[in-house]
C-alpha cells in the first residue's frame, strides 16, 4: 500500500537504492527498468540498462528479453536499443565507465566518449528547454530569446534549438539575425 503513494521518481530512487545494495540481483534490476519506463524521457531507462549491464553477470537471454519489452523499446531511441542489445550479447560486462550511462545510473558513470554536448546537456533536457521556450518566444519575449540562444550556444545544444527553430519557422515566425549566428555556431562546432 505504501509502494502505491510513492511518485514514480521516489519508487525509482528506491529501486536504484536496492540495486547498491544487491549490484549482481537481476531481478532488481528489472524492477528498477519496470519503474524507470514509468518516468518521463529515455534518461532513467537508459541509464537503469547500463548499470544492469554492468552489474549483473551477463545473460543473452535474460537481458535480450528485457530489452525487448515493449515499454523499453518504445522508450529508447532505436540506435541506442540496437546498441544495448548488442552489448547484452557480447558475453561480456558493461565498462563502469561507459557511453550508454546516464545521470540517473547508480553503478556506471558516462565516459567522456561522447560528444561535447551531451555533457552539457541531455536529449530529454533539450527537449524540455525548448518545449519552455517555444511560446515565450512565440510571444517575441526578448529575454526569453537571448537566455535561450545563450543556452544552445553555450552547452552546444543543437537538439533544443533545432526544436524551437523548427516549430517557430512552421509558424511563419521570422527569426533574427542571431538565430543565423547561433546556426552556424552549432554546426561549427559539430564539425570540429
Amino acid at each position: 500500500m505504501a509502494d502505491q503513494l510513492l511518485t514514480a521518481r521516489e519508487r525509482f530512487r528506491q529501486a536504484g537504492r536496492a540495486v547498491l545494495r544487491q549490484p549482481d540481483d537481476p531481478h532488481r534490476h528489472a524492477a528498477r527498468v519496470d519503474v524507470a519506463c514509468d518516468l518521463e524521457g529515455a534518461e532513467p531507462l537508459q541509464g537503469a540498462l547500463a548499470d544492469l549491464l554492468h552489474g549483473c553477470a551477463p545473460d543473452a537471454a535474460r537481458h535480450g528479453a528485457l530489452l525487448a519489452r515493449p515499454a523499453v523499446r518504445a522508450r529508447l531511441a532505436p540506435h541506442v536499443g540496437d546498441a544495448l542489445r548488442r552489448c547484452a550479447g557480447s558475453g561480456q560486462r558493461l565498462a563502469a565507465a561507459n557511453t550508454f550511462a546516464t545521470r540517473w545510473s547508480v553503478l556506471t558513470s558516462p565516459s567522456l566518449d561522447v560528444p561535447r554536448r551531451a555533457l552539457l546537456c541531455s536529449t530529454d533536457d533539450a527537449r524540455v528547454i525548448a518545449a519552455r521556450a517555444i511560446p515565450a518566444l512565440r510571444a517575441g519575449d526578448a529575454q526569453t530569446e537571448d537566455d535561450f540562444l545563450a543556452h544552445c550556444e553555450g552547452a552546444g545544444d543543437a537538439l533544443a534549438f533545432m526544436l524551437a527553430r523548427r516549430a517557430l519557422t512552421r509558424e511563419g515566425y521570422a527569426l533574427s539575425a542571431r538565430w543565423e549566428a547561433v546556426s552556424a555556431a552549432l554546426q561549427q562546432g559539430v564539425l570540429s
